[in-house]
């Protein structure tokens, strides 16, 4: 089931700045192994021009917890699209960390919003 944060506001400077986020993905089963697609974007310009910054498609073992990191430094606004290909025992948070590694937000699971595919990437 794919999913998104939405273009989520990264201010210029200052205290709030975002520098990176991180996406834990969980596979809760026990049995079963799962597949999840990362996409990441950036906001730029006067504009807001959509920008694909990241791509990650990988499987996560039973019982195992991946963590992904993307810079969203230069970015005005960022969006983290997500599809775990409706596996039931997947949970999955985006974190949003300033230069020095605290988490200055968070974005859990229930939180994010459905949508019907992820944004076709041109490669």
């Amino acid at each position: 089931m794919p999913y998104t944060t939405g273009a989520l506001y990264n201010p210029p400077a200052g205290t709030s700045h975002i520098d990176r986020i991180q996406i834990s993905c969980l596979n809760d089963s026990i049995i079963v192994a799962i597949n999840i697609n990362l996409q990441i974007f950036h906001f730029l310009g006067s504009n807001f021009s959509r920008v694909a910054v990241g791509e990650s498609l990988f499987q996560v073992n039973p019982q195992q917890l991946v963590v992904q990191t993307f810079s969203v430094n230069a970015a005005n606004y960022y969006e983290a699209q997500i599809n775990f290909y409706s596996a039931v025992n997947t949970i999955v948070n985006v974190f949003a960390m300033d230069a020095a590694g605290t988490i200055i937000g968070q974005i859990l699971q229930p939180e994010l919003t459905y949508i019907d595919r992820l944004t076709i990437i041109n490669t």
